[in-house]
């Protein structure tokens, strides 16, 4: 809770970003893929990059999972897989990173074959790609293999990259790809590389999964709650924590959906989600205008004040009823606090537009 605001704040101009660590398969990808066409089918300026962009994720996602996995095996599990993908998209612009493991000894020769790759042109890069295919070459693990020359291709842009050292043996390969809409030019809308390294670290600190920032339409939040999902699949845990978590998921991503103010046609906000052993941390955070913050205010206070036997009566009743006082609370919000875990937690914080921000913590 203490750092959604700061992601909110940091995010402010992106009309999509997803950020996520976790598992990295191939159903991961095809959900990526359906949020990012998503965001460009809604931009004219846009829809020429559609298939690039869909590309560069896809050869992404293989970089995290083919030389993170490399590093892993090869070196006592030192540090957790820290892998991470990143997509936003900002002012007709899309800017691509990942992050995964690599080994120290690599590192000064794929830095040097990646700042060659950088000082070429256009021409050169296509004249390369073809070199590569017929000859082969740039292909060591460690290297900058047929992919990342592709992804230059596709980018346009020179590819940005750091390395964060972990330990004598390990460090983090940063790699930003820029992809720019129809109009757009190289630098324009930058976005520093650190912004990527800072939210890292936190979500690395507190046991983020997964942060996505943007419209909150009914379109949108199907492929996320689809990714959840798979990834849930994948869990070692019980079946009824399973079946709790998707529940407050969807009430929570609805609840976000209808509430929050609408500009422009779309209705934007965050949401973000953590794991600490067996135990899940969800948060969401939307503008709201202040009479909406006040009576949110008093139905979270009204949940938070009952047990929950009192939670099953209230719920029942309501139910029974088949409406809701503007002073009670609505079936969303106490079916949340009847399967969390701890009393609901809640922000409310004012913009200089006379708004709220309105975040809301849920423990499963």
């Amino acid at each position: 809770m203490r750092h959604i605001l700061d992601f909110y704040q940091i995010l402010r101009s992106d009309n999509l970003c997803f950020i996520y660590q976790g598992d990295f398969s191939d159903g991961i990808t095809e959900k990526i893929i359906s949020l990012s066409e998503y965001s460009i089918d809604g931009s004219k300026e846009m829809t020429d990059i559609r298939n690039k962009v869909s590309f560069v994720i896809v050869e992404c996602f293989q970089n995290i999972v083919r030389h993170g996995n490399d590093a892993q095996t090869k070196i006592n599990r030192t540090v957790t897989f820290p892998g991470l993908f990143s997509t936003r998209n900002t002012h007709d612009n899309i800017f691509i990173t990942s992050a995964n493991l690599i080994e120290n000894n690599h590192i000064a020769e794929l830095k040097g074959k990646l700042e060659k790759l950088n000082n070429l042109d256009k021409d050169q890069i296509r004249a390369l790609y073809l070199d590569i295919l017929t000859n082969g070459g740039l292909s060591n693990k460690g290297g900058a293999g047929l992919g990342l020359v592709e992804m230059a291709r596709k980018s346009g842009n020179p590819l940005e990259f750091s390395f964060e050292n972990e330990n004598d043996k390990i460090s983090l390969f940063y790699l930003m790809l820029q992809m720019n809409g129809k109009g757009r030019n190289e630098g324009q809308s930058k976005i520093p590389m650190e912004d990527v390294k800072k939210m890292h670290e936190i979500m690395r600190k507190e046991n983020i999964l997964m942060v996505y920032k943007g419209d909150f339409s009914q379109e949108t939040i199907l492929p996320l709650l689809k990714m959840i999902e798979e990834n849930l699949n994948k869990q070692k845990e019980e079946l009824t924590i399973k079946k709790k978590l998707y529940l407050v998921l969807v009430e929570i991503l609805q609840n976000v959906s209808k509430h929050s103010l609408e500009e422009n046609g779309k209705r934007e906000a965050i949401f973000m989600i953590g794991r600490s052993g067996q135990r899940y941390s969800i948060c969401a955070g939307n503008l709201v205008d202040n009479g909406c913050a006040e009576k949110i205010k008093e139905k979270i206070d009204k949940v938070n004040s009952l047990s929950k036997e009192e939670l099953n009566s209230f719920y029942k009743t309501t139910l029974r009823e088949g409406a809701v006082t503007e002073k009670g609370a609505g079936l969303g919000i106490i079916d949340i606090a009847r399967e969390s875990t701890e009393k609901l937690v809640f922000d409310l914080h004012p913009d200089s537009e006379g708004r709220q921000f309105f975040s809301l913590g849920v423990q499963i």
